[in-house]
């Protein structure tokens, strides 16, 4: 009986799938096309951007000064603009850091898929902590349960960081 309804749960969801999914799934695909025609080294430096960022942006104490008192949707927009700056340029700061340093040059087509849907797993999962979309949006069960719980921002959190280990170690 408990596997028939999960079996139908996962048949509604392939066969109607909700824009949320949609979104997620675009932004997989960007990301691995990115990673494709870009490389591993700079995958390597949007993975640092994000954590910097992430790290940045939760203790930016004076953004919420900025925003106070404004509507959700401004707070919203305003918060995903000033963390996307901070992505972008934090990006261009590490892409010339690692440009200097080899970092295992090969490029092999699992390694940048693997880099990249982490990669978006943990900017999906940093904009479900950082930003205010749960307040704002309304996502399937299966969107919160994989970005949006504490436990699965642990995962993404960790996950990047355990793949680049493996990936980047010298031979």
């Amino acid at each position: 009986m408990l596997q028939s309804a999960n079996l139908e749960t996962i048949s509604r969801i392939l066969t109607h799938p909700t824009w949320d999914l949609m979104v997620i799934f675009f932004f997989i695909a960007a990301g691995f096309f990115y990673g494709i025609s870009s490389g591993k080294k700079k995958l390597i430096a949007a993975l640092f951007s994000l954590y910097v960022s992430g790290l940045v942006f939760a203790n930016f104490s004076y953004l919420d000064f900025v925003v106070k008192g404004r509507p959700l949707l401004e707070v919203f927009l305003f918060r995903s603009l000033t963390f996307a700056i901070l992505i972008i340029l934090l990006t261009l700061l590490f892409n010339r850091v690692l440009s200097r340093d080899d970092v295992s040059g090969t490029r092999q087509w699992w390694q940048v898929f693997l880099l990249s849907f982490l990669e978006v797993g943990l900017l999906m999962s940093f904009i479900f902590q950082l930003l205010p979309a749960k307040e704002l949006f309304t996502f399937s069960p299966v969107v919160q349960n994989i970005f949006a719980s504490d436990g699965a921002f642990f995962w993404w959190l960790t996950l990047p960081l355990v793949a680049l280990f493996f990936i980047v170690r010298k031979r």
